[in-house]
């Protein structure tokens, strides 16, 4: 059996486990198993109301690897911080081994993505607090209302006008990648980014928080506040990428993986 972690990634809202294959494919030619997590809100139908269906099904995964001893590493990425940060309740290393349980999480990886203390939702967290993000969200309005506003499903779940999110997801990828990227994208539950986080994770397990200064999803300024909530706990990784990294810049966000997993990268 392999002493390396095993990777679990989870992945943001309106995303699916393809779009992190190369992020999957990378990590496996350096010797590390990885899944990507489907995440039950996304297309669901009728639209979820809390995101606890997709805690469920990332936490299921993470005990296939502790029960059989394995140690694992989780990667969230956008909102996909808040499933993985309910998932590892009482999983990580250190708790397990108080119960004299196997294996256990090792390190969470947020990569620009949210790491919310108990009580605050994701809306409250990207609400604009300065100037700077009023003129960022102002901008955003006038860029949706552009193409269209948001548009939904018969159902009420949020879609993604594929030729408006392009720059905002994946500027800084190739072009191609973007193609296949947007294609991949469902629909996704308005109601789960009001809802209250329970566990603030964080404090409990080892975590890695990947800035992308260049991100047009996540500002700059959200992400650094939300490791300013922290008060020092994060290690901090920085790149210039946008919101993906894992497509833009994957070998980096694999070397983050290898860092937190003890290796001299």
């Amino acid at each position: 059996m392999s002493t390396r972690p095993v990777i679990v990634i989870v992945p943001g809202a309106w995303h699916r486990p393809q779009h992190y294959q190369r992020l999957v494919n990378e990590l496996a030619k350096d010797g590390y198993e990885a899944v990507a997590v489907t995440m039950p809100s996304v297309d669901s139908s009728p639209p979820h109301s809390s995101w606890d269906k997709d805690a469920q099904a990332v936490r299921q995964i993470i005990l296939v690897y502790l029960e059989s001893g394995r140690e694992v590493i989780t990667v969230a990425h956008s909102f996909g911080g808040i499933a993985m940060s309910e998932a590892v309740k009482g999983l990580g290393k250190s708790a397990r081994e108080q119960k004299g349980l196997p294996g256990g999480v090792i390190r969470l990886i947020y990569m620009a993505a949210m790491a919310l203390p108990e009580g605050q939702t994701h809306l409250g967290q990207t609400k604009p607090q300065t100037p700077e993000e009023e003129e960022i969200e102002r901008q955003r309005q006038e860029y949706q209302a552009k193409h269209g506003g948001m548009q939904f499903t018969p159902e009420g779940a949020m879609l993604l006008d594929k030729d408006a999110i392009r720059d905002v997801f994946y500027n800084r990828c190739d072009p191609a990648d973007v193609d296949e990227a947007v294609d991949l994208l469902g629909s996704f539950p308005p109601a789960l980014m009001a809802v209250p986080v329970t566990y603030t994770a964080y404090r409990e397990i080892p975590s890695t928080y990947v800035v992308c200064e260049n991100d047009q999803a996540l500002p700059l300024s959200v992400q650094e506040r939300m490791i300013a909530q922290g008060n020092g706990v994060f290690h901090v990784e920085r790149c210039q990428e946008g919101h993906a990294p894992y497509l833009s810049n994957t070998r980096f966000v694999v070397d983050c993986v290898r860092r937190a997993a003890g290796k001299d990268v």
